[in-house]
């Protein structure tokens, strides 16, 4: 997404405080930092609604982030806390990997891409089936290398694309 009146910078310590998170995100019912791991590293606790009739989620992560010039990155996974177990009233879900890209365009606005691979917990067959769009599998089949289209390259100079550009050989060495 474009920010094209917010600096990166502004935009990093949003994400980071949780205590203005309370009011721009109307899904949250509880968030904390548990502790600190290192400078750039802490575990925290994140609580959220979801539509009824599911149950609400709640998250336990240890996060990590980057500061780069004008660029940064927030990553977080899931870790398990013995003082914070699953709750009876919640559904533990589970971030596999998820977390913030902020790049800096100028001194007023920055680029924010979000990835997110998350085990949300169990769901109910509908729920899954009405947030999915119906594909049949007819329409699929196995993709081998020997049916690939055979592009022929053995013409291509050694050392620049057709651009100009280094190859990927060149640029690492």
């Amino acid at each position: 997404m474009e920010c094209k009146d917010v600096p990166a910078a502004t935009l990093y310590d949003v994400l980071h405080d949780i205590e203005y998170r309370k009011k721009w995100d109307s899904n949250v019912i509880e968030t904390f930092d548990i502790g600190r791991l290192t400078v750039n590293s802490d575990v925290g606790y994140y609580a959220w609604r979801c539509p009824k009739p599911l149950k609400n989620r709640d998250v336990i992560t240890l996060r990590s982030w980057l500061p780069m010039g004008t660029d940064y990155i927030i990553m977080n996974y899931s870790v398990k806390h013995p003082k914070y177990p699953p709750r009876k009233d919640m559904v533990r879900a589970v971030s596999i990997q998820t977390g913030y890209l902020i790049e800096g365009t100028g001194a007023n606005s920055c680029t924010i891409t979000y990835l997110a691979q998350v085990s949300p917990g169990s769901l109910p067959k509908w729920v899954v089936n009405k947030s999915s769009p119906p594909l049949p599998l007819a329409v699929l089949s196995l993709q081998h290398a020997d049916s690939l289209e055979n592009i022929d390259e053995s013409a291509l100079a050694e050392g620049k694309d057709e651009r100009g550009d280094a190859s990927d050989e060149d640029s690492v060495n």
